[in-house]
């Protein structure tokens, strides 16, 4: 399955829509101020916001996709989060699991390697974008509520891992 990519500019306002929906084309060092930012803010919760922003914000954008498309299969499902990463410049993910939960691994992180040109490595993972985006993605496939996985990267780039490493579980 190829995603399909609609990619329109309203002339008036400038701004970018992607299938529909309104979107900023940003670098990976945007995405990795904004994490060091939410690190920074621990104390309310910034990460947890972080993350809860991410998953309602692309539920949204997956489930229109999915919708006005008629996929059915959760593998489809799935291929639509893992396509659109690679559109927005994300970076490359291989999906494996299935409604009780799985695994995504980051061959390619644009946010770790962000994070690496300003900062250099990391004593703990920072893909906080991507656990929100995972849990969107997985929700999306199989049918459940924001909020129904939980996703903890387990292996980070940015922390020196050859690859990025996420689990998914039923919450």
């Amino acid at each position: 399955m190829a995603l399909r990519v609609d990619f329109t500019m309203d002339a008036e306002t400038n701004r970018q829509f992607l299938n529909g929906h309104p979107v900023v084309m940003h670098s990976h060092h945007y995405l990795a101020l904004i994490t060091k930012m939410a690190r920074e803010l621990e104390d309310i919760n910034g990460i947890e916001i972080l993350r809860e922003v991410v998953e309602e914000t692309m539920r949204a954008v997956f489930d229109d996709y999915i919708r006005q498309n008629g996929l059915t299969s959760a593998q489809d499902k799935c291929n639509v989060g893992r396509e659109y990463f690679s559109v927005f410049g994300l970076g490359k993910m291989i999906i494996t699991g299935d409604e009780q939960g799985g695994e995504v691994r980051l061959v390619r992180s644009h946010l770790d390697e962000g994070w690496i040109m300003k900062w250099g490595n990391s004593d703990r993972p920072v893909n906080h974008f991507t656990c929100g985006y995972v849990a969107a993605m997985f929700g999306a496939a199989f049918d459940k509520p924001l909020k129904s996985y939980t996703v903890t990267e387990v292996a980070s780039i940015a922390a020196g891992d050859p690859e990025g490493k996420f689990i998914v579980k039923v919450s």
